[in-house]
């Protein structure tokens, strides 16, 4: 087989929003252009603690090998997680393979930014070109930080080139998230800092909180100020009053990342492909109406390719449907059924590490908290509608199966997610969608969650009803023979005896009594005594060759009950087999004593309504009769 294209991987917390998307678009289209599979390694939760869940979540992580890719884009500004990111440093710079970050300065690898000063000077521009603003203020994100620094620098830019003065006060340093906009809006409403008549926000979170908390606060938008923000989200264009905000080429980010990885791995240079350019979106929180049009479009876009899907998702009640199965098999029927929330799914492949489940560990099975194994089975494959309910096998080292090529044979990006219940790890799903512009919704994250609480539930109540049947088991056992006991012996001869009058077949009971069990205890010891009690025990269950059950049903009482088509030398040859076997055990125990049994026997079709007692009690008086018998012999 010919060797596989080369591999960049890319480490992302999510893929669920704008910003993150527009990027992944980029790469997309730049790893096609240039001949690359792109392997997306991401969380469906971002936290920051040492939960379980996180762990779980994290290990996806651990598939990216230094031999398992050609090179890496590290996404680690958007993980919550430091101790994560140190992790990623940790590990990736001692690779040999190149590594590209985004966002996010690490000092063993280069780290690339998008151009953000131009696009901020832009909208800056409009606040004081279009609409006449002089007094305006800069809400950015951390000092030092190099994204925050650069939108400011844009801010300035403008600034000082409509000869517009720029205060110390007119700066606010923020945090990109709500803590420092709504604190800063209450210094507004206040009367604390004075109300300027613009503020560029350095994203449209920050600009969101900010135009919210002041509405609130009774200062109007855009009458009493006009606010800007920074991403061109769907957030901002959902927000009342919608957000004017900069649509930025975030694709072109993504595709100058591959181009420069591609530099490291080849040597060679490469043209970053054409993609969006940026754009202002002028809307109600600067009183521009300029991008209605604009605006109601992006709102049917996203209606029909995220809401709609999002709507049938929780619409589905998938998780309660895939909760239902009882099998890993009806499982994967139940998980086929609602690949149709999927917006734009391709191709979606299930796989599970070998003895996932712990299923084949015999109660020793510490589950796998870390790494993948080395064994894994692609159990389930979606493509083009069709549905294969398979088990082939791969490994780990491959990421994804060669046999991938033959539902992809061309350049794509996949998605890989965790399948994992809290930190024990299953396997992972694999995504490769038409469109990338499809992931923005969390749905297949959420559609892949599910299938992992699934597994998990089938597991549980798997190992539920093994234990239930363990304990059941146990419990019509007798613990020094392991024949059935008296409860044991209860519950099955009644559905023998009803089994004989239906079928019309004889109905065999042999009762069987141990000699001199007290004489053996009394001088021997009670160690004797057991072993006496099991050796009479195995020479009876080990004549039963026709499914009959064999039990102890006293201290020293056993019987045998069966139903088929017994003759008298059928049961003549049980009678020979046990007395055969005592005598071989004791010709050769060198025991001090002999092992013997008293038995009696009931064989004949079960007529009338009496009970199974009333033939026991038949079986029971013939091995009284052969007590005694043998009593007078022995005397």
């Amino acid at each position: 087989m010919p060797d596989r294209r080369k591999k960049i991987a890319v480490i992302a917390a999510n893929a669920f929003n704008d910003y993150m998307n527009r990027i992944f678009v980029g790469i997309s289209e730049q790893c096609r252009n240039l001949g690359y599979d792109a392997y997306v390694f991401m969380m469906a939760f971002n936290m920051s603690d040492d939960s379980l869940i996180q762990k779980g979540e994290e290990n996806i992580f651990s598939l990216i090998k230094n031999d398992s890719v050609d090179g890496i884009i590290l996404m680690a500004g958007n993980f919550a997680s430091q101790k994560l990111i140190e992790k990623f440093e940790m590990t990736f710079s001692a690779y040999d393979i190149p590594v590209i970050s985004i966002d996010y300065d690490f000092n063993f690898c280069e780290s690339i930014y998008a151009e953000d000063s131009q696009p901020i000077e832009m909208i800056t521009d409009h606040f004081i070109e279009h609409h006449g603003c002089k007094r305006i203020m800069c809400l950015t994100g951390p000092e030092g930080n190099t994204p925050a620094m650069s939108r400011l620098n844009g801010y300035r830019a403008s600034m000082k080139k409509h000869g517009l003065e720029v205060r110390d006060e007119d700066i606010v340093y923020g945090d990109f998230w709500k803590i420092t906009s709504r604190k800063l809006a209450d210094e507004f409403i206040s009367g604390v800092r004075e109300l300027p008549e613009a503020i560029v926000c350095a994203n449209d979170l920050m600009a969101m909180h900010l135009c919210n908390a002041l509405i609130k606060g009774g200062i109007r938008v855009p009458d009493d100020v006009k606010i800007s923000g920074y991403d061109g989200s769907h957030e901002a264009m959902e927000n009342i009053p919608s957000l004017t905000t900069i649509y930025p080429c975030n694709d072109y980010l993504g595709a100058s990342a591959v181009v420069k990885l591609h530099k490291l791995i080849t040597g060679d240079n490469a043209e970053v492909t054409a993609l969006y350019r940026k754009s202002l979106i002028l809307a109600q929180s600067c009183g521009c109406s300029e991008s209605l049009e604009y605006l109601v479009n992006k709102r049917e876009d996203y209606h029909q390719n995220v809401e709609k899907y999002e709507d049938y998702f929780k619409r589905s009640g998938m998780l309660e449907s895939l909760m239902e199965a009882e099998t890993i098999e009806d499982l994967l029927n139940k998980i086929s059924a609602f690949t149709y929330i999927l917006n734009g799914i391709d191709t979606y492949m299930l796989c599970l590490c070998r003895n996932y489940d712990g299923s084949e560990s015999d109660g020793r099975y510490e589950y796998l908290k870390e790494g993948y194994g080395k064994d894994i089975d692609v159990r389930l494959i979606y493509h083009s509608g069709i549905h294969e309910y398979v088990n082939k096998a791969f490994t780990s080292d491959e990421i994804i199966p060669r046999f991938m090529d033959e539902y992809s044979p061309e350049p794509s990006m996949y998605f890989m997610l965790p399948v994992h219940f809290m930190d024990r790890c299953f396997g992972y799903s694999i995504f490769k969608f038409g469109d990338i512009r499809r992931t923005v919704s969390m749905v297949f994250a959420h559609w892949n969650r599910n299938i992992s609480i699934s597994i998990e539930f089938l597991r549980v109540r798997n190992e539920l009803m093994t234990m239930n049947r363990k304990i059941s088991m146990t419990s019509i056992r007798d613990s020094l023979t392991g024949i059935y006991n008296r409860s044991g012996f209860n519950r099955f001869s009644q559905e023998l005896l009803d089994k004989a009058r239906a079928e019309k077949k004889r109905l065999l009971i042999i009762v069987a009594d141990l000699d001199k069990l007290k004489l053996i205890n009394d001088n021997f010891g009670h160690v004797e005594g057991d072993n006496a009690i099991a050796t009479a025990a195995t020479a009876l269950n080990s004549c039963c060759i026709n499914n009959e059950i064999c039990a102890r049903i006293g201290g020293d009482e056993y019987a045998i009950v069966g139903v088929g088509d017994y003759t008298d030398d059928i049961v003549d040859s049980y009678y020979n087999y046990i007395l055969n076997y005592l005598e071989r055990y004791n010709d050769s125990s060198g025991k001090g004593y002999k092992v013997g049994l008293s038995l009696g026997f009931f064989c004949d079709v079960p007529l009338g309504k009496s009970d199974f007692s009333a033939y026991f009690k038949i079986a029971d008086n013939r091995m009284y009769e052969n007590k005694f018998d043998r009593k007078k012999i022995q005397d």
